[in-house]
């Protein structure tokens, strides 16, 4: 029994996005109702104990380990971003750009792009719709939430002009 708790509070440690039920079972062994329970346990245990991290259920049910909001700003700069540099230029590119074609992209990113872009929708950070012989890009709810972003491109417009101006 301790064995799986341990295994669901480690592995909502090490994942970087949320997890689901679903999976929280499969990798404890747990079924639903343990997995919710251990969770509720961590949670209760990390506030009697004032811990900085917490654990949240998302919107779809998944959940998420994290530092406290009230501590994210203050640590922003030690994160490591999930994307290499050269991809989150192609990202800011696309996103500053939006809507915009992906031989545009191509265009000013170089051929190396199709790879970047491959790689932001398998990450789920940008949409492609097919538009004629190339897609059509965007930044997706995912980039949004994220980064911290408004899902309004002109806002998101707006934010990255500013601090690209800084």
């Amino acid at each position: 029994m301790k064995e799986k708790k341990a295994i669901v509070e480690a592995a909502l440690f090490i994942s970087s996005e949320p997890i689901q039920l679903y999976k929280l079972s499969e990798i404890s062994g747990f079924d639903f109702e343990g997995v919710r329970a251990t969770i509720s346990e961590l949670k209760e245990s990390y506030s009697r104990i004032g811990s900085v991290i917490e654990i949240n259920e998302v919107e779809d049910g998944s959940y998420l380990m994290q530092v406290k909001d009230t501590l994210s700003g203050a640590l922003v700069e030690l994160l490591r971003p999930a994307l290499p540099n050269e991809v989150l230029k192609t990202l800011s590119y696309t996103a500053l750009k939006q809507p915009v074609l992906q031989s545009e992209v191509i265009k000013a990113r170089g051929e190396k792009a199709y790879a970047h872009i491959k790689l932001l929708i398998n990450k789920e950070f940008i949409n492609a719709e097919p538009k004629g012989r190339t897609k059509l890009l965007t930044t997706s709810e995912k980039f949004s939430s994220y980064f911290g972003l408004s899902r309004d491109i002109s806002e998101i417009k707006k934010v990255l002009g500013r601090m690209l101006n800084d």
